[in-house]
């Protein structure tokens, strides 16, 4: 997603609450109870699924991927992901979660104790959304956060290519709290 395609702005957490208010109403039961909106915090230059080098905290990156996000079969290089439940990309799917975790990584966007922008990115789901060896899986200590989770083994490749299909979906909220774009 290029950064043409944003949606909005906000500049204060209310205009924020607003709108993730306005759309966990509106798609909450969408579709007969499938999960309907999830959001996940953005830390610029990041992709809503990827990771850049340097901006990715004390974590190693494989093609993009944190390390620490997902199983990795550690006698294959990297090379191959495998299923686990509690592990994957984290999204939110309620509002309070979102704001607590949109307010702990602005405080260290830039680094320890550096604060930053942490942007919003909402994706509506539908049952044919996730690809073939996805799933989120919720939280078992939190019930309000979920994991994007491998449900079978996968080549890295293959992760990366999924959430790139799934980032195409995603839509973003800038936040311009900080003054930077």
């Amino acid at each position: 997603m290029d950064e043409t395609q944003y949606i909005g702005q906000f500049k204060t957490i209310e205009d924020l609450g607003d709108i993730v208010n306005k759309l966990i109403n509106d798609h909450r039961d969408a579709k007969n109870g499938t999960l309907g909106v999830m959001f996940r915090v953005v830390v610029p230059p990041n992709k809503p699924t990827s990771y850049q080098e340097g901006h990715q905290g004390p974590y190693k990156l494989t093609e993009g991927v944190r390390v620490c996000d997902y199983k990795f079969e550690k006698s294959t290089g990297l090379e191959w992901v495998i299923p686990d439940p509690t592990m994957g990309l984290s999204f939110s799917k309620t509002f309070s979660h979102l704001k607590s975790t949109r307010k702990m990584l602005s405080r260290h966007a830039k680094g320890k104790n550096n604060p930053g922008p942490a942007h919003i990115a909402w994706w509506i789901l539908e049952d044919r959304d996730l690809p073939q060896g996805m799933a989120f899986t919720k939280d078992p200590k939190n019930k309000h956060h979920y994991f994007l989770a491998v449900t079978e083994r996968m080549h890295i490749n293959t992760l990366v290519k999924n959430l790139q299909l799934i980032a195409y979906k995603m839509s973003i909220i800038k936040d311009l709290t900080f003054g930077e774009n």
